[in-house]
């Protein structure tokens, strides 16, 4: 396993903890877990995305649709990202909290 295999592993565990924590509302252990994420791979959507989840789920939905907004900067075609700004945006009730992890990647990992 060379270098970019081993970043790119524990990036995929880093974001695998972040979705599972935040799933059992361990939201100090997911907040850490996101910024090792972002700290391997700062240029991707998926824990932009995750941290405009732990920032909604927060009540903070200004710094919500930031990180969401970053997440589909960096790839517009990032799904997940797009979805959960859309929903964040609407006074819809009905489509709150209705969240899009982005688990199709990590299914497709293993």
């Amino acid at each position: 396993m060379d270098k970019f295999e081993m970043i790119s592993s524990k990036y995929i565990d880093y974001i695998r903890e972040a979705t599972d924590e935040i799933h059992n509302q361990e939201f100090e252990k997911s907040y850490k877990a996101i910024l090792n994420a972002i700290n391997l791979n700062p240029s991707a959507p998926e824990p932009h995305n995750l941290l405009g989840i732990w920032y909604e789920v927060k009540n903070n939905n200004d710094l919500a649709r930031k990180h969401y907004r970053a997440a589909y900067a960096l790839d517009p075609t990032y799904k997940p990202a797009s979805e959960n700004l859309e929903r964040v945006c609407t006074f819809s009730v009905s489509k709150r909290k209705q969240f899009s992890f982005g688990e199709e990647m990590l299914e497709e990992q293993e």
